[in-house]
């Protein structure tokens, strides 16, 4: 890489939509890397939600390029929905009763840093604790393979965004002023991986410190600003969400079932903001382009001198490149939730909302595409983000390429 050039990969959260990003990944790492003028690296890792567990594992992994790609294809290839998720009865009661209960009763006091969920996700917290070597992410930063990796988490009670950031730099570079914003220097563990990717209350949020955590899509789903604080001018980001939607139907329709508005509440908290927060890159970038042309060079540095007292740093052009996917992830969803044999579902309410879905005329789940840790949905998932790689070859090449 060269010193001029700061890259990065952005990788967005969306549950087992994360199973596409490994697609890309792995497309990335075995064939761009055979076209581009040295192995694949990035400056900057950052990711958020599922994200965080595709960008921790790439940190901790990146020093070696082939088994990084393909371990992580296998990892997303091998799950089975009713050993990944399941409802768990026990903690569902639990909540219940601390809704009406006093909640510093030792019986309703969670265990292990982690508070009660309607789903067990006791194979994805060992996925995490087992696979994704954290201690390793250090030794890649010393010897260059990266220089930072970011993963947000959001904030119980505050509500704020938490930044934690792992660099080879005594302290952070100047961050936000905005207050609901925070960026925390130290090491990464599997507790704030796991934090981040906490979808409130159907996964446990977890308690770092003094503070509990859940998913951090919810306020930053797309963790572009947080790269771009860690200095990066290139920016790829992988995005969960793809923009060929179906327009909506003109007929009468039936009452939209709880499943369905679920899902369109979890697409509007962790999925949409993407295109505002690329609209806005392009915005800025087109401000200074225009602004050299008309004020001469000087002008980038004159506008920074008074940017930088509001936002702690100054602006540069940043040049990005976005894969999403080319088909409606929601969609291969519904369709496959008709393929699924009862018993492979792991509980009944997980099967009723599949069977329903399959039974509908649009057979559109966006909520069981973030639930749908099986091998037939992520292997579907995986290879669709090897081709949407593929159809971007030459534009992938040209990224990694100064």
């Amino acid at each position: 890489m060269s010193s001029e050039s700061k890259r990065a990969i952005v990788l967005s959260g969306g549950g087992a939509r994360g199973a596409y990003a490994a697609g890309v990944i792995r497309y990335i790492m075995e064939v761009v890397g055979q076209h581009t003028q040295g192995p694949i690296s990035f400056e900057v890792i950052s990711g958020t939600s599922v994200g965080a567990i595709n960008a921790g594992w790439l940190a901790a992994n990146i020093h070696d390029p082939e088994y990084c790609s393909k371990h992580l294809w296998h990892l997303w290839r091998d799950m089975e929905l009713k050993k990944s998720v399941s409802i768990s009865y026990s903690n569902s009661w639990t909540m219940l009763r601390r809704m009406f209960s006093d909640t510093s009763e030792s019986s309703l006091q969670p265990e292990d840093g982690r508070s009660y969920s309607l789903l067990n996700t006791a194979f994805i917290s060992d996925l995490v604790k087992n696979e994704i070597k954290c201690s390793q992410i250090k030794e890649n930063i010393n010897n260059g393979f990266l220089s930072s990796l970011t993963i947000s988490a959001t904030d119980v009670h505050s509500g704020y965004t938490t930044v934690f950031v792992q660099s080879g730099k005594e302290k952070l570079p100047p961050w936000t002023r905005d207050t609901r914003r925070i960026g925390v220097h130290g090491d990464i563990t599997p507790e704030k991986i796991l934090a981040s990717s906490a979808i409130p209350i159907l996964f446990p949020s977890v308690k770092i410190g003094n503070r509990w955590y859940f998913d951090g899509g919810l306020r930053q789903n797309t963790p572009v600003s947080p790269a771009l604080r860690m200095g990066a001018n290139k920016v790829l980001v992988i995005s969960l969400s793809s923009d060929k939607r179906e327009p909506p139907p003109q007929e009468k329709v039936s009452i939209p079932t709880v499943s369905f508005l679920l899902g369109k509440v979890m697409n509007s908290l962790l999925l949409d903001p993407l295109d505002y927060d690329l609209s806005f890159l392009g915005r800025i970038n087109g401000i200074l382009e225009g602004g050299t042309r008309a004020y001469g060079e000087n002008f980038l540095e004159t506008l920074n001198e008074v940017i930088e007292e509001h936002r702690g740093q100054g602006y540069r052009g940043v040049e990005t490149l976005l894969v999403r996917p080319t088909e409606d992830l929601g969609k291969l969803a519904g369709e496959y939730a008709g393929t699924i044999p009862p018993k492979q579902w792991g509980s009944k309410i997980l099967a009723t909302i599949g069977k329903r879905v399959s039974e509908s005329r649009y057979k559109e789940s966006d909520f069981l595409s973030y639930l749908l840790f099986d091998r037939g949905y992520t292997e579907q998932l995986l290879k669709l983000g090897f081709q949407d790689a593929q159809s971007q070859h030459d534009s992938l090449v040209s990224f990694f390429n100064d």
